[in-house]
């Protein structure tokens, strides 16, 4: 068996337990001499699978558990949470004629959900555990909200809608002309006190629960938008988007300029917190390309 495992078994004895130079756990296997016979064959504790025993005993099946601390390894894990349902190909044909069937041109690209899928989310059950919550945070300039309508809908009658011009950005903002506590928050950490009430579309003091929050991403190459994200992580209070890129009293007229003014562009510390944040995710090419973009942009 011996170079024949796709899973690279047997390992090799080990004293104590690393981590090697990808991130992935080297575990302890010692020498012990014991081994057991199967078909002919000898195992011993390179041969074993990472487990854990009291998963074992609880389901009385063999689970392998591994130690994921790599955030490549996360990444992967996602892709399996929110991949959505299993894929099949099929083909259907009558089984009373004898004509020949095209499997090419009649085969159909299907979703495949089992009974005890379909049965999990029938019940609504969650597909996974989250702790804790994270609200997304959007944030625009000046009248640039985003605003979805069916197409059918004339824009005049859309733009009377009740409550079209109300965001999570904008009513923050309201939030914090009406309420002293509210002020002591910046953007981000406001979901840690208050709950943003879509129907109403409110922010409402949090009772219990716990959640962060999350700004939606802007380019670079966003220009203003770019520097306006920039000074929400700052900025405490603001009523309104004047307010926002106030600094000291003075009201500068772009939020680059406020930036400037902050400190926040006197040196490279933002680029390189970019970078540091991106090369998490980030490929190699993603990289070289946010590199020439901070470059040309910024």
């Amino acid at each position: 068996m011996q170079d024949k495992c796709t899973k690279h078994f047997p390992k090799k004895f080990n004293d104590q337990t690393t981590v090697d130079t990808n991130g992935f756990p080297v575990y302890k296997r010692r020498n012990t001499g014991i081994h057991v016979e199967k078909k002919g064959v000898f195992f011993d504790n390179r041969y074993v699978v990472p487990y854990h025993r009291n998963l074992i005993v609880k389901f009385d099946a063999h689970i392998n558990v591994e130690i994921c601390n790599y955030s490549r390894s996360v990444k992967y894990l996602f892709e399996y949470v929110h991949k959505g349902s299993d894929r099949t190909t099929a083909t259907m044909e009558s089984i009373d004629t004898t004509q020949e069937m095209d499997e090419i041109k009649t085969y159909l690209d299907c979703r495949y959900i089992s009974a005890i899928e379909a049965c999990w989310r029938i019940f609504q059950f969650d597909i996974h555990y989250r702790k804790p919550a994270v609200e997304r945070l959007p944030f625009h300039l000046p009248g640039e909200h985003t605003v979805i309508f069916e197409e059918s809908k004339c824009l005049e009658n859309v733009l009377t809608i009740r409550g079209i011009e109300k965001t999570n950005f904008t009513e923050w903002l309201e939030a914090n002309k009406n309420y002293d506590d509210a002020r002591e928050l910046t953007y981000s950490d406001f979901p840690t006190c208050w709950v943003w009430n879509s129907k109403d579309k409110t922010w409402t003091r949090r009772k219990n629960g716990l959640a962060i929050g999350r700004i939606y991403f802007a380019h670079p190459s966003s220009g203003e938008r770019f520097y306006m994200r920039m000074l929400l992580n700052f900025v405490k209070g603001s009523t309104s988007f004047e307010s926002i890129r106030t600094v000291n009293g003075v009201t500068y007229p772009t939020f680059k300029a406020a930036c400037y003014a902050l400190g926040l562009l006197d040196d490279d510390k933002e680029w390189i917190n970019c970078l540091t944040k991106a090369a998490i995710w980030a490929t190699g090419n993603e990289l070289r390309h946010l590199f020439v973009t901070i470059l040309i942009y910024c």
